[in-house]
């Protein structure tokens, strides 16, 4: 059974002009070592005061110290996770469940990591976790150059939504189709807009890609609105 944390904001930064970092702590965290790219379950209320869940990616933790870092996209006119993430204010209570998740990183010579704002933090994390001389490509599609935070891939393909519809999955599918022709992947990671991540997980899987060597999770769906991280809907 999960264990319910109930916390403090520690800390506020602003990552990119949409996206805040919110460094939260607590006496229950300490000695906590999630998994790359876990999350918790914030337990939040919507305008209606009927209890909500949105899920954000953990990006660093300090078990000695009892923090957790998660990273929040802002959208203007956002939902109960957007909300709560734009008036997070350090000594703000926060109340979530954690840490979540199922994705293992699993040796490979290739891995290819696909995405989008709300899976950012968790590719961020998983990348980083890479073994050395285990190669990664990733292949991120963002509303604009603004939204990207580093990533530690040996190689990486931004994209630029502009004016798209959120979790179209075209502009991922042609280059993800690109990388796939072009090298060998071990494993194949899709963490984006549930229909997305489906149509991605298939094209993978008739290019030859065995689908015991990915892995395709849905961050967000089209009629909720990504508010990142790690899976963010507002």
């Amino acid at each position: 059974m999960k264990t319910t944390h109930r916390c403090t904001v520690l800390a506020r930064h602003r990552l990119t002009p949409r996206t805040v970092r919110l460094t939260l702590g607590g006496p229950t965290l300490t000695g906590l070592t999630p998994l790359p790219a876990q999350d918790i379950e914030v337990l939040l209320a919507d305008a209606r005061g009927s209890r909500v869940k949105r899920h954000y990616t953990i990006r660093h933790a300090r078990p000695q110290a009892g923090e957790w870092d998660i990273d929040a996209v802002l959208h203007p006119g956002g939902g109960p996770g957007s909300t709560w993430a734009a008036s997070a204010e350090p000594g703000s209570p926060v109340e979530f469940v954690g840490p979540r998740g199922k994705l293992q990183l699993r040796p490979a010579d290739g891995h290819l990591f696909v995405g989008d704002e709300a899976s950012l933090p968790a590719i961020a994390a998983l990348t980083e976790a890479l073994p050395a001389g285990q190669d990664a490509t990733a292949v991120v599609e963002t509303e604009s150059p603004a939204d990207r935070v580093p990533i530690a891939a040996g190689r990486v393909r931004w994209l630029e939504r502009g004016s798209r519809p959120a979790g179209d999955p075209q502009a991922l599918l042609a280059v993800v189709a690109e990388e796939i022709r072009a090298g060998r992947f071990g494993q194949v990671y899709v963490l984006a807009e549930a229909g997305a991540a489906r149509a991605v997980r298939e094209l993978v899987h008739g290019a030859g890609v065995r689908p015991d060597h990915v892995f395709a999770k849905g961050y967000w769906t089209a009629d909720r609105r990504p508010a990142v991280t790690s899976r963010n809907p507002t």
